[in-house]
């Protein structure tokens, strides 16, 4: 009778380690894929964030659509006229992000945030101005693209980041 006792006991104790070990493995499992695939979509996300940066930076170093856009009838934001600043199109691309940041974003077809500067202060409407869009404050992904381009007759880094 004993021994019928202690094979079932020892069954018992058989099954709760199969179990525990299917559980065990299965974490183990789930933590390498999750492990593995984190940087996968990192790299996916600063990738995107490269191509949207590279695309608005493209679209504002144009000369945009049509040729003197305003703000009712842009279709693509542009600043340049003759391969530089273009300060009316410069002025026209704050005050359009000034008064509708969002309808700025979607004409450059993006879900991020955007901050254009200068190497230096620009003027706008007689004041000086820091840069154009939305400042970074805490950004959880930052990308910064810099291009040289002529403003006031001078060579000028431009600076566009792209952030969430």
């Amino acid at each position: 009778m004993d021994e019928i006792m202690t094979s079932k006991k020892a069954q018992a104790w058989g099954f709760d380690l199969l179990i525990a070990l299917i559980i065990f493995t299965l974490g183990i499992i789930a933590f390498y894929l999750y492990a593995l695939n984190m940087p996968n979509e990192a790299e996916s996300i600063m990738e995107t964030m490269n191509y949207q940066g590279n695309a608005i930076s493209n679209s504002i170093l144009s000369e945009g659509y049509p040729l003197n856009w305003n703000q009712d009838d842009v279709t693509n934001i542009g600043i340049l006229s003759n391969n530089k600043i273009n300060q009316t199109k410069l002025e026209r691309f704050f005050s359009l992000s000034s008064a509708n940041y969002v309808r700025s974003k979607s004409l450059f077809n993006t879900r991020y945030e955007y901050y254009v500067s200068l190497s230096e202060n620009f003027t706008i409407n007689g004041s000086e101005v820091e840069g154009i869009g939305n400042k970074p404050t805490s950004p959880k992904n930052l990308i910064k693209i810099a291009r040289l381009t002529i403003y006031n007759n001078k060579p000028i880094i431009f600076n566009l980041e792209v952030w969430e």
